[in-house]
């Protein structure tokens, strides 16, 4: 039979739409032809010691930024192009319609408008070369590497690397858990590692916490200044740490890590000073009920009168299947607050610090600078982070916390926390406060700071410390404590005099604090006894007492105790009202199913893994040791998947000489299974070992394993 014509004429018109869509919504053809040459345009010299750390030698700090692109984009090039797609809202094109939130949210917060708008008057010049030279580094691997670029990505450019400054910062303190909870109630977050990184999930990482030490050389057993940069982050993933050596003839030349799109390092040390940073979350998000006009749902009360919102498209590209995507168009609405959610159960607007902020590159090139405290602090007060605290140290012995946030300057009287009224513009906070109005702890008696995520009311012992009543409510400043800074605080008061060796045990202490809310629970639970719990338990009780409340990797009460007590130690899985009855049941069934008795040894349950090799490890959540693992369901077995990650120890002698040392948690190459450096550094880690951190080229070169110009030569000296 012979088909219809209509049905012939339907199935061109179907054919014809098809190549259309494909042809229509495909990303653009880009000629890399230029970008091959990038390497002559760039006075840099790349060098890779034994472990394969990159240690960039340029002219210029644009030369040195070039070859951090280049270096960072040899080891974790797939990071690099999901960051970077994510911040230009083009993830959903290319990872599908999972994405597709996250290309919203860019939207949402005008990350882009702020960027075009502040990248040539808001930035430097200095910062501005050095966001490009950092995507010409990219953009030339790239160039190099086309099978693994994916569309929608070349070319990477300095905006992109601003942009994500704007975007990623204010997920440090939380501000996209508030929205999602505006949204629904549900408890979402974007995820940071793993196959759904920069995409919406259930509540599930571990805090992103860390911790930093600072010893005064009068606390110091041999008169040195110490400071221990030990930030907590997914091990993998879009704010997994990246270790680099940067030097340039300009006066850049720190050594620490960064994270993928950063062109600068953001912790570690250069000859003068040094300083970790460790997450805190302020109250620095605002949620406005706006009153909408029952005759016009596009106006808002303002002081008496209705204002119209407003009004503009945002067009989202997201991959259906295979090579077709369709452009979903959705509003997004704004008032004098900021960016407006036209909800079920409301209207709200949402005003953030870090709002529309594209000065972020500068603040850390000044910090990387710094040669001294006040240089140091002058950078701080830049004021472009939104949050982050820094634990300071420098070779004339000074040591400080600064809980340094960018903190919105609002009306008293109010209770921030919760939702405010959207019709009284007075709320509408536009600056924040100076710098000289943080919490900050500088030099105190007691010859020691930390912060470990906890309030800054608890920065050391003693005098010194800053106090609540100085103060205002509207900060939001944080007042809880964690077990590491309860043990911090315990550990760093025990003796007169810190060694260098107690500093690593202290950093490598696996212990909760007797004095933790969570182990009084414990020791409630076992003045009970055992009468109360059935008899089958009974074994189980027994060794939770004989806990010590250690996580060694020999420990066999411990994968029990750690077990039970999830919901009160670990940030992930916190909740109210637990039975620790059934929890010590579930943990008694989990271990018995998976490992055949109760008591395994710690290291045998938590492991720490790379490709195909494993290691027993210790730690637990929580732990100055910090471990946060997810579980493999067919073993049981727990792989450490965050917390401790880079850890630096640093240290200016008497003369004011600065020498450091550092392990990472697998290695220089983040994603290539083919390098030796893929997994190089995880044994070292996993037996608190380290590594020199070589600051004088001829210390290098006997180390190095490749010593190359990126595009230009490549004198390859590997030999694995």
């Amino acid at each position: 039979m012979r088909m219809p014509r209509l049905l012939v004429v339907l199935v061109l018109f179907i054919a014809l739409a098809a190549i259309t869509n494909i042809l229509s919504t495909s990303p653009p053809t880009i000629d890399s032809t230029a970008l091959l040459s990038l390497g002559e345009k760039y006075d840099v010299r790349l060098i890779r010691d034994e472990f394969g750390v990159p240690h960039i030698y340029g002219e210029s700090d644009a030369d040195t930024a070039f070859g951090l692109g280049y270096a960072q984009a040899e080891d974790d090039f797939a990071t690099l192009q999901d960051v970077v797609l994510a911040t230009r809202g083009k993830l959903a094109a290319v990872r599908g319609p999972d994405a597709a939130k996250t290309d919203y949210l860019i939207q949402l917060m005008g990350v882009w408008e702020a960027v075009d708008e502040g990248y040539q008057s808001k930035l430097s010049q200095n910062a501005r070369d050095i966001a490009e030279a950092y995507a010409n580094g990219i953009n030339l691997y790239a160039a190099q590497n086309p099978d693994i670029v994916e569309g929608f990505v070349l070319p990477f450019t300095g905006k992109d690397l601003i942009a994500g400054f704007t975007f990623k910062l204010p997920l440090f303190y939380g501000f996209d858990q508030t929205l999602s909870a505006l949204f629904d109630g549900s408890d979402r977050e974007l995820a940071l590692q793993g196959d759904t990184a920069l995409t919406f999930v259930e509540q599930a990482r571990a805090e992103l916490g860390s911790q930093g030490v600072a010893i005064a050389p009068h606390k110091s057993s041999d008169g040195y200044t110490r400071l221990l940069v030990n930030s907590h982050q997914p091990l993998t993933g879009p704010v997994a740490w990246y270790e680099a050596r940067l030097h340039s003839e300009e006066g850049w030349d720190m050594a620490g890590a960064t994270f993928p799109g950063s062109p600068v390092i953001l912790h570690g040390h250069n000859r003068h000073l040094g300083w970790s940073s460790t997450v805190n979350k302020p109250d620095l998000v605002d949620v406005y009920q706006l009153t909408i006009n029952p005759e016009n749902d596009n106006e808002y009360l303002l002081d008496g009168k209705w204002i119209e919102l407003e009004t503009r498209t945002a067009e989202i590209l997201v991959r259906v299947f295979g090579p077709f995507r369709w452009t979903f168009k959705e509003p997004v609405y704004s008032s004098k607050h900021g960016p407006v959610l036209k909800l079920d159960h409301g209207t709200f607007a949402i005003r953030w610090s870090g709002m529309g902020e594209v000065g972020t590159l500068d603040q850390y090139l000044a910090l990387n600078k710094a040669t001294n405290m006040q240089e140091f602090e002058t950078a701080l007060a830049i004021a472009s982070q939104p949050s982050i605290n820094q634990v300071y140290a420098d070779k004339e012995g000074n040591i400080a916390h600064y809980y340094n946030a960018m903190f919105p300057e609002r009306v008293e009287g109010w209770d921030w926390h919760k939702d405010l009224p959207g019709d009284r513009s007075e709320l509408i906070w536009d600056g924040y406060l100076p710098f000289s109005a943080i919490p900050a702890t500088r030099n105190p008696p007691s010859g020691f700071v930390f912060n470990a995520n906890n309030s800054p009311y608890l920065s050391s012992v003693g005098a010194g410390q800053p106090q609540p009543s100085e103060f205002s409510k509207t900060m939001g400043i944080e007042t809880g404590t964690t077990n590491r800074a309860l043990r911090l605080k315990r550990l760093l008061s025990a003796s007169e005099k810190i060694s260098r060796e107690d500093f690593y045990r202290i950093k490598y202490d696996v212990s909760y604090d007797r004095e933790l809310p969570a182990m009084l629970r414990l020791r409630e639970f076992i003045a009970q006894g055992k009468e109360h719990l059935p008899v089958e338990l009974n074994p189980a009780f027994d060794l939770l007492t004989e806990w010590n409340r250690g996580t060694q990797s020999d420990n066999r009460a411990a994968a029990l105790a750690v077990l039970t007590m999830a919901r009160l130690i670990d940030s992930r899985r916190r909740t109210e009202g637990v039975d620790l009855a059934q929890q010590l049941e579930n943990a008694e069934s989990y271990l018995r199913t998976h490992f055949g008795r109760i008591d395994p040894e710690y290291g045998e349950v938590v492991r720490h893994q790379r490709g195909d090799k494993s290691w027993p490890l210790d730690g637990g959540p929580d732990t100055l040791r910090a471990v946060y693992t997810e579980e493999d369901p067919v073993s049981g077995q727990l792989y450490n998947v965050a917390g401790d990650s880079y850890i630096m120890f640093v240290e200016w002698d008497r003369d004011g000489n600065v020498s450091s040392r550092a392990i990472h948690n697998f290695g220089s190459a983040t994603l290539d299974k083919s390098s030796p450096h893929y997994a190089d550094q995880a044994a070292l880690f996993v037996e608190h070992k380290d590594k020199a951190v070589r600051l004088e080229l001829e210390e290098l070169l006997p180390f190095a394993s490749r010593d190359y110009r990126p595009g230009v030569t490549d004198e390859s000296m590997e030999s694995e």
